[in-house]
């Protein structure tokens, strides 16, 4: 079995793949805990899975919070002997990335982008809504060309409540939302809302407009996808395993020692 693990700003995603099935998944907090602890945890969360930790035989971890991710790792080295392979520099992504320093792409987002290129094919824009959500465009020729990074919607909601007396704090929830709210809770609600929609659809309407980008596949992602664009106007698909699914694909095509047999991509890169 494979673990796939990938460590965000507000959770830890946990997925269990035994070939191509996805027999797990599982978040935990960032709670601030030891690496017994987060053994623990996994261990735990396996098990209330009916899956034994004994069987795990590889793992791959992508992480954006570098002060989690040797406890992590730890972790994993109490329940099982295989290494871990970390999603960074020198790994084999499958696409092309044009930004200024590709070491600043994040774990997650290359897990994305390749799952997303597996999945879907090229050209892409891809949406990860989380602590923060970000928009990015894939070109036809299988090139990350870069994104946008924007407040998570959950954040935005946090800030209104921390820096206003008066403001009342609101519950998110998904669903369409009309314009008008008619009391300061609901027009909190509908402007973070349909705001991060008109968002989104705005970066998609211009990502499409660059070269190479013409009948982009919109993919989404993410802990808060379905409050992020449930108000979007632009047809996507909703993908939440998008990035555990795009680990497993990384951690297939990554040579290690040993060897590792390829998968047989469904949208394989040009020669």
């Amino acid at each position: 079995m494979l673990l796939a693990i990938d460590i965000g700003n507000s959770s830890v995603s946990l997925g269990v793949f035994r070939g191509e099935a996805l027999l797990l998944r599982r978040k935990l907090s960032t709670a601030e805990r030891s690496a017994d602890e987060y053994a623990a945890a996994i261990h735990t969360q396996l098990a209330l899975g009916g899956l034994d930790s004994r069987e795990i035989d590889g793992c791959i971890l992508s992480s954006v919070v570098p002060g989690l991710t040797s406890l992590v790792e730890a972790a994993v080295g109490r329940l099982t002997e295989v290494p871990v392979l970390q999603v960074g520099p020198g790994i084999r992504t499958g696409f092309r990335i044009r930004i200024d320093d590709p070491s600043q792409l994040g774990g997650d987002l290359v897990a994305d982008t390749l799952a997303a290129l597996t999945e879907y094919g090229p050209p892409l824009i891809l949406i990860d809504a989380g602590t923060v959500t970000t928009i990015a465009a894939v070109d036809g020729d299988r090139t990350y060309l870069g994104g946008c990074i924007l407040p998570g919607v959950r954040q935005s909601a946090s800030l209104f409540k921390e820096t206003t007396a008066l403001l009342p704090a609101v519950s998110l929830t998904g669903g369409e939302e009309e314009c008008l709210g008619r009391n300061s809770a609901d027009a909190i609600r509908r402007g973070l809302l349909l705001g991060s929609a008109m968002m989104v659809d705005g970066f998609i309407d211009r990502y499409l407009a660059l070269p190479k980008m013409a009948g982009a596949k919109v993919v989404a992602t993410g802990g808060s996808v379905e409050l992020v664009t449930a108000n979007c106007r632009r047809a996507m698909v909703r993908d939440p395993d998008l990035t555990l699914k795009g680990l497993r694909y990384l951690y297939e095509t990554t040579p290690r020692p040993g060897g590792c047999p390829l998968p047989i991509l469904k949208n394989p890169p040009p020669p």
